[in-house]
């Protein structure tokens, strides 16, 4: 009696478990959304490389769709013209992992979001380089 008992219990917290997984619930939003500095100093370096060319490229890609560009040979004919000269971050991935790594070296940056880290990055180089 007590071995069927629990085994029916066993099979209730089995079944409760597989329904918690399947039943849909929202998320509270992309974890790179989140992603900060101490996130950052964490990513080797190869995986800060990674990141940067993601996120140049979805950078591009945000960029090109702006424009009203959705089919794919149109698409590609807008990132080709921006390439030669209009986008929004132009330099190289390793540029931006360098200078990413020396704006989280400031600890009171590290709570700022790597996007927005980016973002300064990227204002500064330009300003620079005028």
């Amino acid at each position: 009696m007590i071995v069927r008992a629990g085994l029916r219990l066993v099979v209730v917290l089995g079944v409760g478990v597989l329904v918690g997984w399947a039943v849909p619930r929202p998320i509270r939003g992309p974890e790179w959304l989140q992603a900060d500095g101490e996130h950052w100093r964490r990513f080797s370096p190869e995986a800060k490389v990674a990141y940067a060319e993601g996120f140049l490229t979805g950078g591009a890609l945000a960029q090109a769709t702006v424009l009203g560009e959705t089919d794919p040979a149109a698409l590609r004919r807008t990132l080709d013209s921006l390439g030669r000269g209009g986008l929004r971050f132009v330099y190289a991935p390793n540029v931006y992992t360098a200078r990413v790594d020396d704006y989280y070296w400031w600890e009171n940056q590290r709570s700022k979001p790597i996007w927005h880290a980016f973002e300064e990055v990227n204002n500064d180089l330009k300003r620079f380089s005028r």
